[in-house]
């Protein structure tokens, strides 16, 4: 004889067990375990845990102002976008131009830059990652091509698995062999701008 039992919620007795169906282990909206999934053609094993698919988070941040001179890291005049514009959660914080992670992930970073370098000159905007708190090493680079004397844009990307959220940081650098390079940058809209996706777990 079928029973059945109807309850509103099931929670794990231990906080870090979750709740164990038949085998199938639920916790923390994620299904693990082996689970088969029969189908007209036959049955699929899933071994891996099971989650919500989708970006689970983004923000972006923008430079509100003209940076001129040599060559430096960007450390002043950043805001996160407010201009039409919605972020997916909050794992991003800026200061003195350290971006730093409150979230351990697998984390995309994405920038572009305008840029205006003198005859005979170079502009070149990088990503620059730190794993331990200290050392940067340059993870990309969008440089600009030519004689100079000209306006000129840059995209650049780089995938940065943030193992650790009190070492692993990024700063973002302005390489140039002139003072009369500028970095050009608006509040109302981007000019030079950075966008961080946090597309999963580490």
């Amino acid at each position: 004889m079928a029973s059945e039992i109807k309850v509103d919620t099931i929670s794990e007795n231990t906080s870090a067990n979750g709740v164990t169906i038949d085998g199938v282990l639920i916790k923390d909206s994620k299904i693990g375990g082996t689970i088969t999934i029969p189908s007209s053609t036959g049955t699929m094993a899933l071994t891996s845990d099971i989650s919500a698919p989708g970006i689970s988070g983004f923000q972006q941040f923008r430079l509100t102002a003209d940076l001129s001179g040599n060559a430096t890291y960007v450390t002043t005049n950043w805001e996160e976008n407010d201009t039409d514009y919605q972020a997916i959660g909050s794992y991003i914080s800026e200061s003195s131009g350290v971006f730093s992670f409150s979230s351990t992930g697998k984390y995309l970073i994405s920038g572009q830059a305008e840029m205006y370098a003198p005859a005979g000159g170079y502009a070149n905007f990088l990503i620059d990652f730190t794993t331990d708190g200290t050392n940067y090493n340059t993870r990309a680079r969008g440089a600009t091509t030519g004689n100079g004397n000209r306006h000129i844009g840059c995209t650049i990307g780089a995938l940065f698995d943030v193992t650790d959220t009190s070492n692993c940081k990024v700063k973002f650098y302005k390489s140039t062999n002139s003072n009369s390079c500028v970095l050009y940058g608006n509040t109302s809209y981007m000019m030079t701008g950075l966008n961080f996706w946090r597309l999963g777990d580490t």
